[in-house]
């Protein structure tokens, strides 16, 4: 430190000395001791210390006529007021010192260099604010005059320009108000030739901007001054030279300068103003583009000048979710009208750029530039007329364009900043005494799932979103539809396309439960939700008409529709979709324009109402015909096909269990017998699966809100009858046939479908068997439905019978027909066989369960299907395996059998079918076909030895079974005839007295010689002699056999030559009460269960457990002593 001393003294001598030379070393020497203290304290301890000494003496010299002692002396006060330990030391009197000093050099020193490290000291300095402050007038003098200095130096004038900056940063209030002294000197500088002073001015706007903008009102107009015989003319010459980048940067600056108020009121200057970059946003050039959308933001500043919108928080206290209402229409407190055309001018240009095939540089430029309209504009970006003047332009040009390789980060852009202000919906908004609005997440947990950080620019630019409401609900719909329509555009690549769709599916999901927030509110009134739910359905039915305008459409956009209807039906509250008080016209035009030929039809085999255009129905009803509709045109592959019908099959599931599925199911079916269409197979597949998993879930049909007038009874019939009716429908028309399959999926599909339908058929059969469903007539459940399905298969049996056989080439719709019939008898088979045994009913003495309901529908399905299979086995041999199982099917459902009224009906009703297919057996080629049958007929005879009253084998039961036992009793097959021949045995042998049909005569006359059958002894005489002459002694028949309407039942009436005299003989026989009740019965005029007029006889019209009296005289004729009277008159 000694020698630091003594080294500083040394210094001190030389500059004090009046010698040139010696003052010269002497500050070369202080230099380098200043420049060495930087590394030893001690050194600037030193200088510290001797600071007043130094300062004194420096002072004095930078004066000196000799400009390098003047230059020297400057660097070294520079270091004394720069250093903060020497800083320190210096006292106010000394700073004076220094300020005047250097003021009075700067201002009148003619040597450059001097000039500029004069400037150049007060650049650096780091002397106390308090000293600055008291001596600001002289350094802003020094400075000014630097800025425009005499000599016309650029580097003075660099160097005055750091110390504006110095300056504005130790005293920016001071350097503030009175920047209309300063700034006008740096912004001229924007227009200048020379690169270096342009970019100097333009590095010292950008770092003190925060403290001259806002510009005082001063600032304005001294730059007014400035600009109409300057600085305009200046930019216009720049234009001129094609500098047009610097041009537009100058011009943001001055509409910067200007300010909001002089803006205002100075418009003609404003407008002169406005042509700079009318210009400059045209130019091709993407450079000049993007510098004139930075300079745009100058504008934005002074013209997004209004004070924050105040606003008015109600609590919602059922959610905890407090909603920011905006003043609507308050054209007063907005100023709306001036405040509009603002935002209109602001726009107009950045529309231009974003829809033009401008560089994505200049897009994104332009993008930046909105989100800091978005940003000033405040809370007033949630004003309606805001949000459509400034959101939806932009959003909808970068949407339009598509998620291509240049325009996915302004997608991606958008895309977050939507999603930011869908996601304000589910933020608490607090608005403090000062109108500063904060978010806070809402302690309500969100369903959207965490946010995800932004990766994009626009976040520095924070937007003040406030929770939305349903004026805003047309524009997120707008949005998420452009978005939407790039789902079907062919040229879009799959990735971008799998980016879309999940970017529509998403906002829409968040959309819907924001609404949904909404709904709980129960301050809204009834015409918004009305207007809501309005919006919604015009979203989808504008989704599905753009699809039924363009044909079949884009898969994915098949998908995305059914998905929007899943998202609305899950989001939104069943209260409210599913409720008449809020129903709406079904307008779809798919509904309008469906063909009218199957309506006559339809009425009279649906009891239900039909689907006509303009319902008036319920939101999930709209909802769901639209699936349903859209589901009939998807063009889906198989494997896209197979996914839709299981988002589908949950579709109807979770609408059966959280809507009314009467009113849904209604529709439904409806829609589904409105337009006959092969693959409408694949909806009715859904939509009975879904019903089905609800039945099951429940196990009870109770869900079906049973009505008295029996809709859902015949809504569940009805669903099951659809698929025979599709097939027997398209069976009738060629044209439709080719139409429809052509439509629908390859054959092999269709087999597979086929088995699918059948599998789906007899789930929901057996569910709905399980759950019991209320017969609302004295017929059972499976009774009705069998009587619809068996006016399917006569229409479809008539058809083949008077027509020629089908194509050939849709062979397998015939084919499909016969095999689901099959399948649905032995399905309705076994569960009236198996409900009977659930249903705990009594055993008979044999230990089987009684059938205990109606079988007539049922056995009458049975013999229709025989009848259809018979006609159909020469040709299709493979329906062979079909009709084996059927026969096992039929022979457990009649082993069964122990009702006399059951067996008699099952006998009645099968006989027909039975008898031809037992006549056919020789010729079936398939093996467990043929033992099959074989055990049906056996089971046949064995119920109706087990009938319960036992039946009376009498001549009028033997005459009924005449056909089948003339065709069984010698049929060449052993496993026919001899079960056929113990049952003769065991049951008409063992009558004492026996008229014998004339066509069994000769099958019991060769069986009885052969001693397979036995006859009553008797009557063995009575048969040998009326043997030879068996046409003339034959008794003339007392009843007529003709084949009736319905071909599984015969006519039997008494003939008109048959009458019957009493016997004078014989004394008259009394009735016992059950006869006499019988003979009134059958008598008189009555129908039986086939609905034949008077006079016919069938099986279930007989009382056989008496003995079938028809009247006296007939019962007369059955009576021993009348047969052995006859027996003697024959002898």
């Amino acid at each position: 430190m000694l020698s630091s001393c003594h080294q500083l003294e040394e210094i001190k001598t030389l500059i004090s000395s009046n010698s040139t030379p010696s003052k010269s070393f002497g500050y070369s020497s202080l230099l380098h001791f200043q420049e060495q203290s930087n590394s030893d304290p001690s050194s600037i301890q030193v200088l510290a210390q001797s600071s007043r000494c130094l300062i004194f003496s420096i002072v004095a010299d930078i004066f000196d006529d000799d400009e390098e002692i003047a230059a020297q002396a400057l660097k070294c006060l520079g270091f004394m007021i720069y250093h903060p330990s020497i800083v320190a030391t210096i006292l106010v009197d000394d700073t004076s010192l220094i300020f005047q000093s250097l003021t009075k050099l700067i201002m009148g020193t003619k040597m450059k260099s001097v000039c500029n490290l004069g400037v150049w000291c007060i650049s650096i300095q780091q002397l106390d604010a308090s000293f600055l402050a008291a001596h600001f007038h002289l350094l802003l003098q020094a400075v000014v005059h630097a800025l425009d200095n005499p000599i016309g130096s650029l580097s003075t004038t660099f160097e005055a320009i750091q110390a504006v900056m110095k300056l504005a940063t130790q005293l920016s209030e001071k350097m503030r108000e009175l920047s209309h002294i300063w700034a006008p000197s740096i912004c001229r500088r924007l227009l200048s030739i020379d690169k270096k002073e342009r970019d100097m001015s333009e590095r010292c706007l950008l770092k003190i901007k925060s403290i001259i903008f806002p510009p005082t009102l001063a600032l304005s107009k001294a730059l007014i001054e400035d600009m109409k015989p300057k600085l305009l003319c200046g930019m216009k010459d720049l234009i001129n030279q094609g500098m047009k980048v610097q041009t537009i940067q100058a011009w943001g600056w001055f509409i910067r300068f200007l300010g909001y108020h002089a803006i205002k009121k100075n418009r003609h200057l404003i407008n002169d103003m406005l042509k700079i970059p009318e210009l400059t946003f045209p130019d091709h050039s993407p450079q000049v583009q993007i510098a004139s959308l930075v300079a745009w933001e100058g504008l934005i500043d002074n013209l997004i000048h209004l004070p924050l919108l105040p606003c008015e928080t109600n609590s919602a206290m059922e959610s905890g979710i407090h909603k920011v209402r905006i003043p609507r229409g308050n054209v007063h407190d907005l100023q709306e009208n001036g405040f509009l055309k603002s935002i209109k001018l602001i726009m107009t240009p950045l529309v231009g750029v974003i829809s033009s095939k401008c560089d994505v540089s200049v897009r994104s430029s332009c993008l930046n530039t909105w989100c800091y309209l978005l940003h000033k504009l405040d809370t007033n970006i949630n004003c309606p007329s805001v949000m459509k003047l400034v959101l939806d332009p932009i959003l909808e040009a970068v949407f339009q364009i598509g998620p291509d390789s240049k325009n996915i980060w302004l997608w991606n852009l958008c895309l977050e900043l939507l999603d930011d202000f869908i996601l304000a919906k589910f933020k608490v908004v607090d608005c403090d005494r000062n109108d500063q609005v904060t978010h806070q997440l809402s302690t309500t947990p969100s369903m959207l799932g965490p946010s995800i950080p932004s990766k994009y620019s626009w976040k520095q630019y924070p937007i003040k979103w406030l929770p939305w409401d349903f004026s805003q609900l047309d524009f997120f719909i707008n949005i998420i539809i452009i978005i939407t329509r790039h789902v079907s555009m062919a040229e879009i690549s799959s990735e971008d396309r799998n980016l879309v769709f999940d970017a529509a599916i998403r906002l829409f999901r968040s959309v819907l439960k924001g609404v949904q927030m909404e709904f709980r509110n129960m301050s809204i009134e009834f015409k918004d939700i009305i207007l809501c739910l309005n919006s919604i359905l015009r979203f989808v039915k504008k989704i599905y008409e753009g699809l039924y305008s363009e044909g079949s459409g884009s898969n994915d956009m098949h998908h995305a529709s059914l998905l929007f209807i899943e998202i609305i039906t899950e989001e939104l509250e069943s209260s409210i979709l599913g409720s008449p008080l809020y129903k709406v016209a079904l307008d779809l035009t798919y509904i309008e324009n469906l063909c009218s030929s199957n309506d006559i039809k339809l009425a009279k085999v649906l009891g239900i109402c039909d689907i006509t255009y303009m319902d008036k129905v319920s939101h999930v009803v709209y909802l769901s015909v639209v699936y349903i509709c859209l589901l009939v045109k998807s063009t889906l592959s198989t494997s896209k096909m197979e996914f839709v019908l299981q988002r589908s099959h949950k579709y109807f599931k979770f609408i059966f269990s959280s809507y009314d599925p009467l009113e849904v199911l209604q529709f439904s079916i409806s829609l589904l017998y409105k337009d006959i269409r092969y693959r409408y197979l694949q909806i009715w597949i859904a939509i009975t699966k879904g019903l089905k998993d609800r039945i099951d879930s429940v196990k009870d049909l109770s869900l079906l809100n049973m009505e008295s007038d029996s809709t859902s009874y015949h809504v569940i019939c009805h669903l099951l009858s659809y698929p025979f009716f599709i097939c027997t429908c398209l069976s009738q028309n060629p044209t439709m046939i080719r139409s429809s399959l052509e439509d629908s999926i390859v054959p092999s599909q269709r087999k597979h479908e086929l088995e699918h339908v059948t599998e789906v058929w007899k789930s929901l059969y057996g569910s709905v068997s399980i759950s019991k469903l209320e017969c609302p007539t004295r017929n059972s459940f499976p009774e009705d439905l069998c009587s619809i399905l068996n006016g399917c298969l006569d229409d479809y049996t008539c058809m083949l019978e008077c027509s020629n056989e089908i194509d050939s080439s849709y062979k397998e719709l015939d084919l499909n027909l016969l095999s689901l019939s099959g399948e649905v008898v032995m399905c309705v088979l076994e569960h009236a066989v198996t409900s009977d045994v659930n249903s705990g009913s009594t055993k008979s003495q044999g230990g089987r369960y009684r059938i205990s309901s109606g079988i007539s529908n049922i056995l009458g399905f049975a013999a229709r299907f025989l009848k259809l299979s018979r006609m159909k086995i020469r040709a299709e041999p493979q329906v062979g395996n079909v009709i084996s199982r059927v026969f096992s099917a039929l022979a457990r459902f009649v082993s069964c059998l122990d009702l006399q009224q059951h067996i008699l009906s099952f006998l009645e009703i099968l006989s027909c079918p039975l008898l031809q297919w037992l006549l056919l057996v020789e010729k079936i080629e398939d093996q467990p076909t043929k033992d099959q049958l074989q055990l049906l007929w056996t089971e046949t005879l064995n119920s109706l030895l087990r009938s319960q009253p036992p039946l009376i084998f009498s001549s009028s039961f033997l005459k009924l079974q005449a056909c089948l036992l003339e065709k069984t009793l010698d049929h060449p097959n052993y496993s026919i005839s001899e079960p056929t021949i113990n049952f003769w045995n065991s049951t008409y042998r063992k009558q004492p007295v026996l008229e014998y049909p004339q066509n069994l005569l000769p099958v019991l006359d060769k069986l009885s010689r052969n001693a397979k059958l036995n006859l009553h002894t008797r009557s063995q005489p009575f048969l040998k002699r009326c043997r030879s002459a068996i046409q003339d002694i034959s008794p003339p028949r007392r009843y007529k056999v003709t084949a009736t309407h319905n071909r599984s039942s015969k006519r039997i009436e008494l003939t008109k030559e048959t009458v019957i005299r009493p016997n004078p003989r014989r004394k008259k026989l009394e009735l016992t009460e059950h006869q006499k009740e019988v003979r009134r019965a059958q008598q008189g005029r009555e129908r039986d269960c086939s609905g034949h007029g008077p006079g016919i006889r069938t099986y279930t019209s007989l009382d056989f457990s008496r003995g079938n009296e028809d009247s006296q005289e007939s019962q007369d004729t059955r009576n021993p002593e009348a047969i052995l009277e006859m027996l003697r008159r024959v002898a």
